[in-house]
């Protein structure tokens, strides 16, 4: 994703250098947070604003061609999360959802909680083609149910999905942290 977010800065070198030069800035610290972070898992809230800078630059590049919108309540933001998860499903949305298209297309990434942990969801409106088997066959993706088999066993689950209405889906159910459970 760093090499995409690149690509955008050097778009707009020529025509827009001060977007490019923010751009630039936003790159830097995307940068920072991925060679920094060692752990396995952070709490949601710090994986939201590392997927929002990302998301701030893909609106550079695509401009009124992307519209996001995040539906995470407060109380969830201490929940446990595998470090670059909901980015890589969020990128995979910008990726195959916005990236092809013409027309505007929203994403939404929601969270929420009930018995079988943490649901984190992002939708997107794009004309993504399902894959033959349902799973999702993209390498981030693939790496990401790896990642999820040694953290969490049996517990965790990441599926997609084409919409009824069009667009796709992508779903990750992790185990609530233990301090949400006591």
């Amino acid at each position: 994703f760093l090499f995409q977010q690149l690509h955008t800065v050097v778009q707009r070198i020529q025509r827009e250098p001060a977007r490019a030069a923010e751009a630039a800035e936003m790159v830097a610290g995307l940068l920072r947070t991925s060679i920094g972070e060692e752990r396995d898992e952070v709490l949601l809230d710090e994986e939201w604003r590392f997927v929002s800078r990302y998301l701030a630059i893909e609106q550079i590049r695509f401009g009124d061609r992307l519209q996001v919108r995040g539906e995470i309540p407060s109380d969830l933001l201490d929940e446990r999360v595998p470090s670059f998860a909901l980015q890589t499903l969020v990128e995979n949305a910008v990726q195959h959802g916005a990236t092809p298209r013409v027309a505007p297309t929203e994403i939404v990434v929601s969270a929420t909680s009930g018995p079988n942990g943490l649901t984190l969801a992002v939708r997107n409106t794009g004309d993504a083609k399902p894959s033959t088997n349902g799973a999702g066959n993209g390498t981030g993706l693939t790496r990401l149910r790896e990642r999820l088999g040694v953290l969490y066993g049996g517990d965790a689950t990441l599926t997609t999905r084409p919409l009824a209405e069009g667009g796709y889906e992508a779903l990750l159910v992790v185990p609530l942290s233990r301090s949400s459970r006591a």
